[in-house]
Parts: C-alpha cells; sequence; structure tokens
C-alpha cells in the first residue's frame, strides 16, 4: 500500500512514513555486513567525515549528530575501540573531552564495503530523479530545523 492511499493528513502520513523508512533501513542495511551495526556505521561515517575536515570528533560532537545521546554513542563506540575499528583517546588540549579515531582497520574495512554500500544507496533511491531527491532534501531539512527547534525549547511544542 502507498502512503498516498491512506485517508489520513499529510503530516501523520509523513510521520509514521519516516518511523517506517527508519526501520526498514536499518534492517536492511544490518543485512550489507553482520560485522558492524547500520548504527555503528554511521557513527564511523560521521567519525569519517569529522576526520576528513577537521579533527576527529569527540563523543558529544558525534553524539549531536547522530541524534542520540553522549551515553548511547559512548555504548557504540566501546564495541567498535573492542572490534578494533576506533580508539577513544584524550583531546590533547582538555583531558575531560574523548576523541573518536578511526585506525587502519575501519579505514581498510570501509573502503572495502565502499561497492556494497554504493549499490544499497542506489538500490534505495532508485527511480527517484534528481528534482524529487531535492525536494526531500530541502523537505527533510526543514524537519530537522523544527526538531531542533522544538528540543531546544525541551521538547514542548511551542503553541
Amino acid at each position: 500500500m502507498k502512503i498516498t492511499d491512506m485517508h489520513m493528513p499529510k503530516q501523520a502520513l509523513i510521520y509514521g512514513a519516516i518511523y517506517m523508512l527508519a526501520n526498514r533501513m536499518q534492517t536492511l542495511g544490518d543485512r550489507i555486513d553482520p560485522t558492524v551495526s547500520s548504527k555503528q556505521w554511521f557513527l564511523l561515517a560521521v567519525v569519517l567525515k569529522f576526520t576528513e575536515s577537521e579533527m576527529p570528533p569527540s563523543i558529544s560532537d558525534a553524539a549531536e549528530v547522530l541524534g542520540t545521546s553522549r551515553q548511547n554513542t559512548k555504548k557504540m563506540a566501546n564495541i567498535l575501540e573492542q572490534r578494533g575499528f576506533i580508539k577513544l583517546e584524550k583531546d590533547k588540549n582538555d583531558s575531560r573531552v574523548t576523541r573518536l579515531v578511526l585506525t587502519e582497520k575501519c579505514r581498510s574495512y570501509l573502503k572495502g564495503r565502499e561497492q556494497q554500500e554504493n549499490e544499497y544507496l542506489e538500490g534505495i533511491f532508485s527511480g527517484i530523479d534528481d528534482d524529487t531527491l531535492t525536494t526531500l532534501c530541502n523537505g527533510l531539512d526543514k524537519l530537522l530545523n523544527n526538531i531542533d527547534t522544538l528540543l531546544e525549547g525541551n521538547g514542548h511544542a511551542k503553541k
């Protein structure tokens, strides 16, 4: 069934569809490789992007991008450290800050699954033209901004 066939307000349809997409993408993503879960992969991708543009992220930096708690991020980081994918290192300027550093094993691992990731993304976005993708990106940006605004107000919708 298409969500557009359901007789509900569009906001409710989109809200539900986002949850459905998140769950299905996680299930599908977890099938790519049993070595790391989709959530762990996302953490590695965040660390990689930070590292390419600046210094490795702190646990708090990564948690903010992931949209999860520092505690959840640290738990994932500890698992990935045990597997040899990242190192948790104290910041050279502030010992209270722990930075997430990719290991060579991780870089090699990510390079090795690049083709699978590309095929995964191509499959998900198959048949969706560039204009639709642009519109979707713009809508998601607005949703994320609205959610951030609500979170800044302690999660209460503004009246």
